[in-house]
């Protein structure tokens, strides 16, 4: 079941937190509360912040009555500079489970028609199946992997060491046990040629020089360094003039002033 609305109960502002949060920092800070409630929903009810700035710049208002609305009346639960709403929790398990019992009830209406075939088209149906599977066979998980290096192998002008960090990096598996992905199969766009290339590029300037960062967000080069150096790459961009952004759908962006 795709999530798009949560239950907003009719009396959560007699709650005795929110009316104590509402007697200090006013109805401003009701709005805040449900805002945070929203964002929280799309984002799995967990958000994790570098600074409250960045996020008072989202949902447009000051940073001390959001920090106060987060920390200061539990209302939410804080756990490594992240934080989430149990009030959530329920409501998103509420939702998981009508969504299991509609596939349950989908599976059933599916078997019974299954039951209905003739014979024939049962085992016409099973002649396709064992089809599917030998073909999925044949494109094995192992499969997929060795024809990915081969690729990247038979591109020229790239230097041997960029090609296996390069195939390490987005060779990397997800954690499905039962339809293993590569990292370069879950992008939505794909150019091989282009990605080794640009890797290059970047990995010529990162190597040469640490602290020479892009004058730019560059979204792979971010991915790529470690935590302190991000942090680097992230005082440089503010020196230039870049802010962040927090949008549901994108998550967080990086744009000039």
């Amino acid at each position: 079941m795709k999530k798009t609305y949560f239950n907003h109960d009719s009396n959560a502002r007699h709650d005795y937190r929110v009316m104590k949060m509402r007697a200090k920092l006013g109805m401003e800070s009701y709005g805040i509360f449900w805002a945070l409630l929203e964002m929280l929903f799309t984002e799995e009810n967990k958000i994790c912040i570098d600074d409250y700035d960045t996020l008072a710049f989202g949902l447009q208002c000051d940073s001390k009555i959001l920090k106060q609305v987060i920390e200061d009346f539990d209302l939410f639960v804080i756990e490594d500079d992240c934080f989430y709403s149990k009030r959530l929790n329920k409501q998103i398990d509420t939702i998981n489970n009508k969504s299991h019992k509609a596939k349950q009830n989908a599976s059933k209406r599916w078997n019974n028609a299954n039951a209905m075939q003739s014979h024939s088209e049962r085992n016409a149906s099973r002649s396709i199946s064992i089809s599917k599977a030998k073909e999925k066979k044949s494109k094995s998980i192992e499969d997929r992997i060795g024809a990915f290096k081969n690729a990247i192998h038979a591109i020229k002008d790239i230097s041997n060491d960029d090609k296996n960090d390069f195939f390490l990096y987005w060779s990397e598996l997800n954690k499905s046990s039962n339809n293993p992905k590569m990292r370069w199969e879950l992008e939505k766009t794909w150019s091989l040629s282009l990605r080794i290339k640009r890797w290059e590029r970047m990995n010529t300037g990162f190597n040469k020089q640490k602290n020479k960062f892009p004058d730019y967000f560059d979204e792979l080069f971010n991915k790529r360094i470690d935590q302190s150096t991000r942090k680097e790459y992230h005082d440089h961009l503010k020196k230039l003039g870049f802010i962040t952004t927090y949008n549901p759908n994108s998550g967080t962006k990086w744009i000039k002033k």
